[in-house]
């Protein structure tokens, strides 16, 4: 991913050159420090600190602001970003009861052709999320998945996404228990979703956290690329949405970060690079050459194969984030900043310094793209009431709808009753798959509808 590193630039000269050199106590003790000491947004925002015991933590906060939370609607953005760090920390641990398994992987996998999922047997373990990938051919406006398993693909029409290699992208879902706790009233609090997003391999590539799969009678490596994180609390009932994306994705749109040595893993050299008559400033989106097509989905596919032309993606929002220094009431320039500093402190820092060999090293090659949650935990559809990154997109997940006013509620939108068809459980795109449409009120479109495989008619017996 084109992680915002321009934005940071000044963040960069003062924090990364000196990370190296300091002790874990030294960037603990220091780091709030020197951070105000950088070119930040004018005025400068307060240094939102990370720590290193987050990386070793199985105790994540239950609460924004945890352990003495502010009222709801007084915590700060940094709290808010701090809670989706340690959250994603303990969930990207090894297991203590699963070994070989990641925290998050101990999680429930969702599974795309089953429905009424929380009464039926659950399935965890990346040996079963490996049997449970699906492809997505468009972007839901419904509230439901939509998956696509890769054996349905003959059946199927749509949008996928494919990497420079040609390999179509793969997703899973996983879900905690907490979640089959839910009443039609809403969701128990620290509710867990993840969406991962994964890209076939060619060779072994140390940066990517992976997972071996046969897909259609292919084995393959696939590596992790994208990592959604949606988790609520009794104060946000809405949720707090959260995602990261690996280094190497691609670039912003806007004058465009060089490519990492591999190259970028969706978009091509030519497309991410400036023509010399763009100027100064350059936008992909307007100074690519036109065939490059870029984060436009194309024609519908129909029947698309596990491999077809390569799309060409970049980040329309750095963090997220428009640039101006307010929108509606939300504090761009302190969003920006907090998701950069902390990307330099802890991917950057902390994960960077691990030993090598140490499991939790692997994700220094992931960066925080932004979060979104409301102010006071209230309805998304108010009025100027979204904070965080109001353009927040995984370039990985949403690569065809990053366009503004565009963001994960525009799809996830949190409402309470009244009136009778505001069901709060509709903010999940899982909830028609996992509970009886009694309690969800889920028309049959909106529930998990995998076409079983035509099969051939045997030839008649010779007589």
């Amino acid at each position: 991913m084109a992680t915002s590193l321009r934005s940071i630039a000044a963040i960069t000269i003062f924090i990364g050159l000196f990370l190296a050199g300091l002790t874990s106590r030294q960037i603990t003790t220091d780091a709030a420090a020197l951070m105000s000491a950088a070119q930040s947004p004018s005025p400068t925002p307060t240094p939102c600190p990370a720590s290193q015991s987050w990386i070793t933590s199985t105790t994540p906060p239950q609460e924004i602001g945890s352990p003495n939370p502010p009222p709801v609607g007084q915590e700060t953005n940094c709290q808010f970003y701090q809670f989706s760090w340690q959250w994603f920390l303990s969930l990207a641990q090894p297991s203590s009861t699963s070994p070989g398994n990641r925290v998050f992987e101990t999680l429930n996998v969702f599974q795309p052709d089953v429905n009424n999922q929380c009464s039926s047997p659950k399935a965890t373990g990346k040996a079963a999320a490996a049997k449970a990938l699906f492809v997505r051919l468009q972007k839901p406006t419904l509230a439901t998945i939509q998956p696509v398993t890769p054996g349905e693909l003959s059946q199927a029409t749509g949008q996928p996404l494919y990497d420079q290699n040609g390999n179509i992208v793969f997703y899973n879902v996983f879900y905690n228990p907490t979640e089959c706790e839910a009443t039609s009233a809403g969701f128990k609090p620290n509710t867990v979703e993840i969406k991962i997003s994964w890209r076939k391999l060619t060779a072994p590539d140390p940066t990517y956290y992976t997972m071996e799969a046969n897909v259609e009678g292919q084995q393959m490596l696939l590596g992790l690329v994208g990592f959604h994180l949606v988790i609520n609390t009794a104060l946000h009932p809405e949720f707090v949405w959260a995602t990261w994306e690996h280094v190497a994705n691609d670039p912003d749109c806007t004058n465009p970060q060089p490519a990492p040595a591999s190259g970028w893993s969706f978009i091509s050299k030519t497309c991410s690079t400036c023509p010399s008559s763009c100027g100064t400033s350059c936008n992909l989106l307007t100074c690519a050459p036109s065939t490059c097509n870029i984060n436009n989905g194309g024609k519908k596919i129909k029947n698309p194969p596990l491999t077809g032309p390569a799309n060409q993606v970049c980040r329309v929002y750095s963090d997220g984030t428009d640039p101006g220094p307010m929108t509606n009431g939300n504090n761009n320039d302190t969003n920006r900043f907090n998701i950069d500093t902390l990307n330099q402190q802890i991917p950057l820092g902390y994960l960077a310094q691990l030993p090598d060999g140490n499991p939790m090293k692997i994700w220094q090659n992931y960066r925080m793209v932004g979060g979104l949650w409301t102010n006071g935990g209230v309805p998304s559809t108010g009025t100027d009431v979204q904070r965080g990154s109001l353009e927040l997109a995984n370039t990985t997940m949403e690569t065809f709808f990053q366009q503004s006013p565009n963001n994960c509620f525009t799809c996830h939108r949190y409402v309470v009753p009244p009136p009778a068809n505001n069901n709060p459980l509709r903010v999940s795109h899982l909830a028609c798959a996992l509970f009886p449409t009694s309690m969800t009120g889920c028309s049959p479109k909106l529930l998990v509808q995998v076409k079983k495989p035509v099969q051939k008619k045997k030839p008649a017996p010779k007589k």
